[in-house]
């Protein structure tokens, strides 16, 4: 009876948590390597924050990377995530964007003259963190590492420290 009930107990801590889902493997590792002047007039808004740029063409699909000030001091005070939703990545509309708060990550674009917003599939991500804040998604947004040294962020997939 006992020996069941060990391994009854053993089985269910072994069981995988689906909260506890890394958020490296809903899409292939890609190489993800750039830098950005916070002195330059385009990358200008980072020196606030809760403020974004995104950086077009890097990324998984070459969706883009969201790079936010936080508004803390040091080394979290900008971090940087994929564009791609982990909720259905490969599909066509699964692209992240800023919410007009500015403070979370919708899954979906805004498009037209007039800016207005389409949703995918209505996840919603916090800035600060990329975690997971409602909709399907169960997992966080891929975040990339940032340094920063002076004015100067370098946002990479492997660390650099």
């Amino acid at each position: 009876m006992y020996m069941f009930a060990f391994i009854f107990v053993m089985g269910a801590a072994c069981k995988k948590d689906k909260r506890q889902i890394s958020n490296q493997d809903f899409f292939p590792a890609v190489n993800v390597d750039f830098y950005i002047n916070l002195d330059l007039p385009l990358y200008s808004d980072l020196n606030f924050p809760n403020n974004f740029v995104y950086e077009p063409t890097q990324g998984y699909r070459q969706r883009g990377v969201i790079v936010y000030n936080t508004g803390f001091t040091g080394p979290d005070q900008f971090v940087a995530f994929d564009r791609s939703c982990p909720f259905k990545v490969d599909s066509s509309c699964s692209f992240v964007s800023m919410d007009s708060s500015n403070l979370y990550y919708r899954c979906g674009q805004y498009t037209g003259v007039r800016g207005s917003f389409v949703p995918c599939c209505n996840s919603k991500f916090y800035a600060s963190n990329g975690g997971q804040a409602e909709g399907p998604a169960d997992r966080p947004l891929r975040q990339y590492y940032v340094r920063i040294s002076g004015k100067i962020l370098h946002i990479t997939n492997v660390p650099t420290f």
